[in-house]
C-alpha cells in the first residue's frame, strides 16, 4: 500500500499550496462511473472528465476517483484490493472499509496517463443490486449509506496520507463531505488548504431525509437551519455541497440562470442566490474517443462525416432490430428515462395523434426504462403501430449506440435538461435532435444549423417538430448540411476543462463571503 503522506503533509505545512503546482492534486467525488456503475448520465460525465482533466494538467498533476461500492465489486476482475480492512467511526457503531482499485498512476513517459479510481467498500451497505433504490423505491438507510461513506473518504485520506488539493464533489450522495471537511478542519490543520467545487447535476434529486438525523451528525445547531443544512422540515444533503462548498457549478450555462427561479430551483433558489457569482455553469461535454462513429465497435458499419455511407448501412441494420416495414421513411431516435422529466408522456402522445392521422410516415425506434405507466404505454403504442414504432424497455448499451448511428433523427422533448448527453451523442452520429431548448439543450443546440427547436412544450409541439423535421427530410440539400453540421460540431471535454482547470486554479483557500464563512461565523457567535 502506498505512503506518501509524510510527503504530501510536508508539500503542505506553512504555505497554501496552489492547485497545478508541481504536482497539483484532485480528488473527484461521485457516486457513479461508467462502465461499473451507472443510471444516468453522472455516469459518463464521471468517466470522462478526470480523464480530460488529468491530460490538461499542466506540469503534470494527479487525479483520484473516489466512489462508494457497489454489488458484486468483490467478484469484479477489473477491480484489484488496494486495502483494508480499515476500522472507522460513524454515527451507528464502528464500520469497515475495503477499498478496491482501478487503473493506474501513469509513468512520467506515459502519453496518455489514467486517474487513479479507488471504490470505497463500507461493510455491505452497497453490495446491492441498485445504487439507490430497487422497484422504484429508494433504500431507506440511503442517509447511513452516504454520510458513512462521506466518512469512509476521510479514513482512507488519512491512511494513504493523500490530502487533495481540491475536492471535486457531485450531486447530493457527495454532499456530507463539505461539511464535514469544514467541522475536521478546525482540529486538523492539514485539511485546512484542501479548496472544494460542487457539482449539481440535477437539482431535483436533493437528498431529503428526516431532520431528526441532524443530532446524529455532530454539526453544531446552527448548522441546522434553512441557510444550513435544513430543507422545509427535512435534511437535505445537497445543501451540504450548496452551502459548504467554495464554489457550485452545474452543468450548463442556462441551467444555471433557470434554476435561479422557482420551480426550476426545486425550493433552493434562494440558496443558489445567495452563492453569487460562487455559482457557476459549465456545459458537460463527451468522450469523443467512447462516442466515435468511426471507430465504434457497437455500431454495425463505421463512418465519419466525411464519408458517411456507412451511416445508411446503420440504418439499414436500425430498421431490421425495429422491424420497420417502411424502409425509405426516415427513422426517429429516443434513448432516455422514461420519466415525466424527459416529456416522454408528451412524446408517446405526440406520435399516437400523428399517426392517428396519418401525417407523413417515419418509424421510431424507443429505448428506455423508467416510469411503470410510461412503459406501459411505449408498448401499447408499439402494439398499435407495429412495424412503424418499437419500445425496447430496459438498459442495453450496444442497443443505445446503433440507435445514435442508425436514426435520422433523435427527439428529447425535455420539460428541464441540466445538460443532457444523449443530444451530444446524436450529432456526433449524425442523427439531427429535435429538442426543447431549456438547460443545456439550449446551449448545445443550434436551431436550423444542426439541430431543431421545438415551439412548445405540449403535444401539438411535437406534432410541429415532426412536420417540420419530415419537411425538412425530404428536402436533401436542406437536410444534409444539418447533419454534416451535427456531425463536425466539437461537445468533447477538451473543450470544457479548461474552465475547469481555470477555477481549481483560481480557488483561494478561503473565500470571503462564501456561504462556509458565514456560517462558520455565525457557528462561532452562538457556540
Amino acid at each position: 500500500m502506498m505512503n506518501n503522506k509524510q510527503s504530501l503533509n510536508s508539500r503542505k505545512r506553512g504555505r497554501i499550496v496552489p492547485f497545478l503546482d508541481t504536482p497539483g492534486s484532485l480528488l473527484f467525488l461521485t457516486s457513479e462511473i461508467s462502465p461499473f456503475m451507472k443510471t444516468g448520465g453522472l455516469g459518463d460525465y464521471s468517466q470522462a472528465l478526470p480523464p480530460a482533466l488529468l491530460r490538461a494538467m499542466e506540469d503534470g498533476g494527479e487525479v483520484r476517483v473516489f466512489c462508494p461500492g457497489f454489488g458484486g465489486a468483490d467478484k469484479d476482475p477489473r477491480l484489484v484490493r488496494a486495502g483494508g480492512p480499515l476500522k472507522f467511526e460513524t454515527p451507528w457503531g464502528e464500520k469497515t472499509l475495503r477499498v478496491l482499485r482501478s487503473g493506474k498512476k501513469g509513468d512520467a513517459g506515459d502519453s496518455q496517463p489514467s486517474p487513479v479510481i479507488d471504490f470505497l467498500l463500507v461493510d455491505d451497505l452497497f453490495d446491492r443490486k441498485g445504487l439507490y433504490g430497487e422497484s422504484g423505491q429508494d433504500y431507506p438507510d440511503n442517509f447511513i449509506r452516504y454520510f458513512s461513506w462521506s466518512l469512509a473518504v476521510f479514513a482512507w485520506m488519512r491512511e494513504t496520507g493523500f490530502i487533495p488539493d481540491v475536492v471535486h464533489g457531485n450531486d447530493w450522495q457527495t454532499g456530507m463531505f463539505f461539511p464535514l471537511l469544514r467541522l475536521r478542519s478546525m482540529e486538523d490543520p492539514s485539511l485546512s488548504s484542501i479548496r472544494t467545487v460542487f457539482t449539481i447535476h440535477n437539482l431535483a434529486f436533493k437528498g431529503l431525509f428526516p431532520f431528526e438525523l441532524f443530532s446524529l451528525t455532530g454539526f453544531p445547531d446552527s448548522w441546522g437551519g434553512f441557510d444550513g443544512l435544513e430543507y422545509y422540515g427535512d435534511l437535505s444533503m445537497i445543501k451540504g455541497g450548496i452551502v459548504f462548498s467554495d464554489y457550485v457549478t452545474t452543468v450548463s450555462p442556462t441551467y444555471r440562470n433557470e434554476v435561479l427561479s422557482e420551480p426550476l430551483g426545486a425550493g433552493l433558489s434562494g440558496a443558489l442566490k445567495y452563492r453569487g457569482e460562487r455559482f457557476l455553469g459549465i456545459l458537460n461535454g463527451i468522450d469523443n474517443d467512447i462516442w466515435n462513429p468511426s471507430t465504434d465497435p457497437m455500431i454495425e458499419v463505421p463512418f465519419s462525416s466525411a464519408e458517411h455511407s456507412g451511416k445508411d448501412l446503420d440504418r439499414k441494420c436500425l430498421q431490421g432490430k425495429g422491424r420497420f416495414v417502411l424502409p425509405d421513411a426516415p427513422v426517429i431516435g429516443c434513448v432516455t428515462r422514461m420519466t415525466p422529466q424527459k416529456g416522454i408522456d408528451l412524446l408517446l402522445a405526440g406520435i399516437e395523434e400523428w399517426f392517428s392521422r396519418k401525417g407523413s410516415p417515419f418509424s421510431f425506434f424507443l429505448l428506455g426504462t423508467g416510469d411503470p405507466v410510461l412503459e406501459k404505454k411505449a408498448r401499447e403504442l408499439e402494439s398499435k403501430y407495429s412495424g412503424m414504432v418499437r419500445a425496447v424497455i430496459g438498459f442495453d448499451e450496444p442497443l443505445s449506440h446503433q440507435i445514435y448511428a442508425g436514426s435520422d433523427f433523435f427527439i428529447m422533448p425535455s420539460r428541464y435538461e441540466p445538460c443532457g448527453l444523449a443530444q451530444m451523442y446524436a450529432m456526433r452520429y449524425g442523427s439531427v435532435p429535435l429538442v426543447f431548448p431549456t438547460g443545456g439543450l439550449r446551449d448545445t443546440v443550434s436551431d436550423g444549423v444542426d439541430g431543431l427547436w421545438m415551439s412548445a412544450l405540449s403535444v401539438e409541439g411535437v406534432t410541429d417538430i415532426l412536420d417540420r423535421a419530415l419537411k425538412i427530410y425530404r428536402d436533401k440539400k436542406a437536410f444534409l448540411p444539418l447533419r454534416r453540421h451535427a456531425m463536425e460540431k466539437n461537445n468533447s471535454w477538451e473543450e470544457r476543462t479548461g474552465e475547469y482547470l481555470r477555477l481549481y486554479k483560481g480557488l483561494p483557500s478561503s473565500v470571503p463571503g462564501s456561504g462556509q464563512d458565514l456560517l462558520m461565523a455565525r457557528m462561532a457567535l452562538k457556540m
